[in-house]
């Protein structure tokens, strides 16, 4: 790429970032951000988080190394960036499909009652991550992290029989316990479909909660 060309490029991606100070990301330049994220997540499914740079990023994504430190300081910024992003997805993808208020019987549930594992399969490359030993730090907290705020936060669940399934010690060995099932169909590669893990998962449900109200 010629010095015009990149003068040209950052003049351009300039231009977008002072637009957008005050509101939300033009689409170029989110497809922009996307594409480094998307190239940083396969090169450490590639080789490793630690072993990957910024130079490998950009080669990738095919960017030029003054475009990405237009949106990122450094390879952590991107990193904290990228799991702030996939962490609210994962929260966001499992409430979609609720009424805020509106109670649920378990029994009325099926495979299209939430997204959260159809997210996940469309997104495998970044949870293939959490399978990787030199991965992002601390990624591993995150997907039992973001499933219990959820739950202690947004949902309150109809016990069957005298069981307190709403105390946060409780919604806390569900979170792990879902990440758990949801890992352990990663780490199979993804046999199953994700209608087939999505109706395990409500099965296990319906076991303990005859509903619930999503606050």
């Amino acid at each position: 790429m010629s010095n015009s060309t990149v003068r040209e490029e950052v003049s351009s991606l300039e231009e977008e970032m002072m637009e957008d100070k005050a509101g939300k990301l033009s689409p170029q330049a989110e497809r922009t951000k996307h594409q480094i994220k998307q190239a940083f997540t396969e090169l450490i499914n590639e080789k490793g988080f630690s072993h990957v740079s910024v130079t490998d990023i950009v080669q990738r994504a095919q960017y030029n190394r003054a475009t990405f430190y237009l949106y990122y300081l450094d390879k952590p910024d991107l990193t904290e960036e990228l799991k702030a992003e996939m962490f609210e997805q994962i929260k966001r993808t499992s409430m979609e499909r609720y009424v805020p208020g509106k109670e649920i019987a378990t029994k009325s549930m099926d495979s299209d009652s939430f997204e959260l594992i159809t997210f996940i399969y469309d997104n495998r490359s970044f949870f293939n991550l959490y399978l990787k030993e030199d991965t992002i730090p601390g990624l591993y907290k995150d997907l039992p992290r973001a499933i219990f705020e959820l739950l202690n936060e947004q949902f309150t669940f109809t016990p069957i029989g005298n069981h307190d399934i709403n105390s946060s010690q409780f919604k806390l060995y569900m979170a792990h316990g879902t990440a758990g099932l949801i890992l352990d169909w990663a780490e199979k590669g993804y046999l199953k479909s994700p209608r087939e893990v999505t109706e395990e998962l409500i099965g296990i449900l319906q076991a303990f909660a005859a509903g619930f109200r999503v606050e």
